[in-house]
């Protein structure tokens, strides 16, 4: 059992690091953007980030898929940190399960606007709302809410 000081600490420390995690990775989606946009412009005037002009030599399409990708990972991080941290703050293995559950449908939800928008040629007001579930999943905002209701669920 850990001690209510150092119970505190270790929540205080994922959600510092899911903090960091996210400005590391809106750093590197800018820089990819940034990027996107020279190379499909032929535009010459970079702002990417000297410690990522190696991403030059990547092709649009490789840019472009790399940040599917990317999201991907980047959301499978902050559901395993939200995870870790629901179970070190609530010790209850069945709100973990449900943070895990809520991380995957979201993601997949975003992901089935996106397809959807796709194949139908409306992805333009799809893409909002895709977009819109893959920054619930990637900033602190769902473990926030979770970690809300949790808090009043217990209480109740």
């Amino acid at each position: 059992m850990i001690n209510i000081r150092k119970k505190k600490l270790i929540v205080f420390s994922l959600v510092a690091i899911y903090i960091v995690t996210g400005f590391f990775r809106e750093f590197i989606f800018l820089n990819i953007n940034e990027q996107i946009r020279l190379t499909y412009y032929h535009d010459t005037d970079s702002h990417v980030a000297p410690s990522l002009h190696w991403i030059s030599t990547a092709s649009y399409a490789t840019l472009y898929y790399s940040k599917w990708i990317l999201t991907f990972l980047f959301t499978a991080f902050f559901a395993f940190l939200a995870a870790r941290t629901i179970k070190i703050a609530f010790q209850d293995h069945s709100l973990v399960k449900i943070t895990w559950s809520a991380y995957a449908i979201i993601f997949v939800t975003g992901l089935l606007f996106y397809l959807g928008g796709a194949i139908s040629g409306n992805s333009q007001n799809t893409y909002a709302i895709s977009r819109f579930l893959a920054g619930l999943t990637e900033t602190p905002a769902l473990l926030v809410i979770l970690s809300a209701s949790f808090l009043a669920i217990r209480r109740n």
